[in-house]
């Protein structure tokens, strides 16, 4: 493996028990503590491999030091001054003893039975989408706009508000909505009245923002409070009402000097006014900051996020970013209330039922590749990888870390299983790639005491091939590799002190995104490719793995030509189960020379999947951008991009309106413009 990453990105936050927040309702202002601690008043990091600040005397000085010999003529590490402040929004489910009792069933039916949701990694833990349903109610993000769909009788649009911002997500729990938004803007207007120049100076800026959406009546559908955050959104997970947001930030309020002309001598003069700037630094340019408006109150609070004694460092430098755990009941309010900090650069995060993991890099912390004598080509690529516990509702607390050997390919390269942390490694550099990838291998780890110990590991997957899918099914995992041919690999960790692969399956092409469509069948979404590697458009495939001795295909599609978003976000694909139908979106293109026409398709594929066949029964398209029926209309279709089922409609979205279809027949039952 090969590491030559030495000069490190730095972005950092924290937090300290002197500063406070302040109230400010009409003209009265009131001075609040910053710093909030659990119930039970334990420190996050009572016993830890993670390293707790003493003070924030300390913490600044840590953070000075390593951005002391990281600065240069414009800004720390050659960033012009900027950083790259990307942000995790994470959420997660809060403690079992928390879900509710009442047998009743909702007014919507029951999930997976009556009505689709959101696909998910993790049973039980919901992920952020575009598209969010409780089985009477469909809340979608389109156009700018948040859009309510009645679809409790004959499906309509019943109310929408605008939004700000880009990349907006969804959480649905109850009357409230969580909409997410990643970068600049203030995520819903109208903002309540208060001018945004006296919230936060300076527009622009990038940050997350939370906003908690009353949705009990559509004609008073408004934001109830925003809760905005420096960063920006990286992932997010829900249960029972609890969300865990990971943010990572970086400093703020550095002005940064550069350069007056060229030469050495003008470097050096930036460089030591860029060092003064870091030596006067206090803890308001380090923290990441938090402004939380009550839009019906008009008032608006804001502060740091964290104390000092809720910030920890791994014992190897990772980056002065800030991974900050905030910890919200959305039925609560948007409150950022008891949360934990770690200053390392966050690649993947996964959540259990119990346990949020948040993998971290060294090599991550600067993404620019600098070449420096006596740096270490062949040097390991290494992991570390930590472990929280979610299980109260309030907080998040750190349990223990970990290292593995190698990089991760997704929040599907981890998985928890009876108490067994199982993670899928290669040692592909991730900045530059590799033309000769050595090797994968599947790593078991255990909790002992403070450490994630490794307990077993299997190698030798893959060789020379790149990682393209993972998927973990009890104690069975699934590895995809694909560099010419696509080799299935069959992981048997029923042992997890001693993995073994157990059977591997070699055919043309890739899958990359595997989902359980019955025990012991698997269906594979990827591309069908020549024995040379040339890929050739949307394959699916039904897998037999009852035999981990020998998977075999049982059956598969292909479309030439195609391509499915399917194929990178999982979110796009819909199994449902009661019907034993994927729906996927697709996109073609194809000429043909000869006839001089061209093959386009621009819509949804709706398949049935069983043990004996992949067919496509039928497919979805949208009207044109022009309203009229698309029997011909080209590069004009707007794009399927997700897909769910209400008892006997299924509804597909994209960015021009929601087509209802009649799930027997696919014949329209409503279409529903945006705008």
């Amino acid at each position: 493996m090969r590491r030559t990453i030495i000069a490190l990105m730095a972005a950092v936050a924290v937090v300290s028990t002197a500063c406070t927040a302040s109230v400010t309702t009409g003209s009265t202002s009131t001075t609040l503590p910053s710093q909030t601690r659990g119930p039970t008043g334990v420190r996050a990091f009572a016993a830890s491999s993670l390293e707790p600040f003493d003070s924030c005397n300390d913490f600044l000085d840590y953070v000075k030091s390593h951005a002391l010999e990281r600065v240069g003529p414009y800004g720390l590490d050659g960033y012009g001054g900027g950083y790259y402040l990307g942000d995790a929004v994470f959420a997660v489910e809060g403690d079992a003893a928390r879900q509710s009792i009442d047998t009743a069933v909702p007014a919507g039916g029951v999930k997976g039975v009556d009505y689709s949701g959101t696909n998910v990694q993790v049973a039980g833990v919901d992920e952020p989408d575009i598209v969010k349903t409780d089985g009477e109610r469909i809340f979608v993000v389109a156009q700018g706009r948040l859009f309510w769909i009645d679809a409790s009788g004959t499906p309509e649009i019943v109310a929408s508000i605008p939004l700000e911002g880009w990349g907006q997500q969804l959480f649905l729990s109850g009357d409230r909505l969580l909409v997410m938004t990643s970068g600049g803007g203030f995520g819903i207007e109208p903002f309540a009245g208060v001018a945004r120049d006296s919230i936060v100076p300076g527009y622009q800026t990038q940050r997350v923002v939370l906003t908690e959406v009353d949705v009990s009546d559509p004609d008073s559908m408004e934001a109830v409070s925003t809760l905005m955050l420096d960063g920006s959104i990286l992932s997010s997970r829900m249960a029972d009402g609890t969300i865990r947001v990971v943010v990572r930030s970086g400093p703020t309020g550095f002005d940064w000097a550069y350069p007056e002309g060229s030469g050495i001598r003008a470097e050096q003069k930036a460089i030591d006014a860029n060092k003064k700037l870091i030596e006067d630094s206090t803890l308001e340019n380090w923290v990441p900051w938090y402004v939380l408006i009550d839009h019906r109150s008009g008032t608006t609070s804001d502060g740091p996020v964290l104390g000092c004694d809720q910030v920890g460092h791994p014992d190897e430098f990772s980056g002065l970013s800030m991974l900050t755990i905030l910890s919200i009941d959305i039925d609560a309010g948007l409150e950022p209330g008891n949360s934990i900090g770690l200053l390392a650069e966050g690649q993947t995060i996964y959540a259990s039922n119990e346990n949020l993991y948040v993998a971290t890099s060294p090599w991550m912390a600067w993404p620019a590749v600098r070449w420096e004598e006596g740096s270490n080509e062949d040097e390991t690529l290494t992991t570390q990888i930590h472990m929280f516990n979610i299980s109260d509702p309030t907080t998040a607390t750190y349990v223990a870390s970990g290292e593995v050997e190698g990089t991760l390919l997704s929040q599907w390269s981890m998985d928890e299983y009876e108490d067994t942390l199982r993670v899928v490694v290669t040692d592909e550099n991730p900045w530059w790639g590799s033309s000769d990838v050595p090797d994968t291998a599947v790593v078991t780890m255990q909790r002992k005491g403070d450490e994630l110990v490794q307990v077993g590991a299997v190698d030798g997957l893959g060789k020379n091939e790149r990682v393209y899918a993972v998927r973990f099914i009890q104690d069975k995992g699934y590895v995809v590799t694909f560099r010419r041919v696509d080799p299935l690999y069959v992981v048997d960790l029923s042992d997890p002190t001693d993995p073994k692969v157990k059977g591997e399956l070699k055919i043309n092409g890739y899958s990359a995104y595997l989902h359980p469509i019955g025990e012991d069948l698997l269906l594979g979404v990827g591309q069908d490719a020549t024995d040379e590697g040339r890929t050739l458009g949307t394959q699916v495939s039904v897998f037999d793995v009852s035999d981990p001795s020998d998977p075999r295909r049982l059956a598969r599609l292909t479309f030439d030509d195609a391509y499915s978003e399917a194929e990178w976000d999982h979110h796009a694909f819909l199994w449902w189960a009661p019907e034993e139908i994927a729906v996927l979106p697709l996109q073609r293109w194809s000429w043909d020379e000869r006839s001089g026409k061209e093959d386009y398709f621009s819509g949804a594929a709706v398949l049935t999947a069983t043990s004996t066949r992949v067919k496509q029964i039928g497919e979805v398209r949208h009207p044109n951008v022009n309203g009229s029926e698309c029997e011909d209309c080209g590069i004009w279709t707007p794009p399927i991009t997700r897909s769910l089922v209400i008892r006997d409609t299924l509804f597909t979205f994209s960015d021009m309106g929601v087509l209802a279809s009649d799930l027997d027949t696919l014949d329209d039952v409503a279409w529903m413009a945006f705008g």
